[in-house]
């Protein structure tokens, strides 16, 4: 089953609302005290929700895409999708996209990171998380409490057949 990312926001303020909903009950209405406060770390269990559940970016054109979101395991367009730390994007554009790494401070690239090239009505999986700058400028420096960092960007690439 395959969402927008809009609702996959919905439904993760649901969730937690439905989890915080008895424990603030029994605290507030019933003047209980702390007797259900063990369940607000169920909350926790929406940090690996939303870290394992993989996202497809459909590329239509250069600065034009939608975002959506994995619930189920599911199959599109022939690629069968399950969880994990995947974005799957989907270029149906008729532009070359580019996707790369960028390193902060002292980071530097690590075994996995392979920087991609995504031809037009291509698909390619990205084993990130989050892409942090979709067809936008990425920031020159970036504030950091370590001595580095390392970010993701999605661009189109400029065609080299232009005179």
């Amino acid at each position: 089953m395959i969402v927008t990312a809009q609702t996959y926001t919905i439904i993760l303020v649901a969730i937690l609302v439905l989890i915080s909903l008895k424990p603030l009950y029994t605290k507030l209405v019933k003047k209980q005290g702390k007797k259900d406060d063990w369940m607000f770390l169920l909350i926790i269990l929406l940090l690996p929700i939303n870290w394992y559940t993989p996202t497809i970016l459909t590329i239509t054109d250069c600065n034009q895409f939608t975002k959506e979101v994995v619930l189920f395991p599911t199959e599109k367009e022939g690629i069968s999708i399950s969880y994990g730390r995947k974005n799957y994007i989907f270029n149906h554009s008729k532009q070359t996209l580019g996707f790369e790494y960028l390193y902060y401070g002292s980071d530097q690239k690590e075994d996995d990171h392979r920087d991609l090239v995504i031809f037009p009505n291509k698909t390619a999986t990205v084993n990130e998380v989050k892409i942090d700058y979709v067809f936008e400028a990425p920031a020159k420096s970036v504030s950091t409490k370590s001595s580095g960092a390392t970010k993701t960007m999605l661009y189109c690439q400029q065609d080299s057949t232009e005179d």
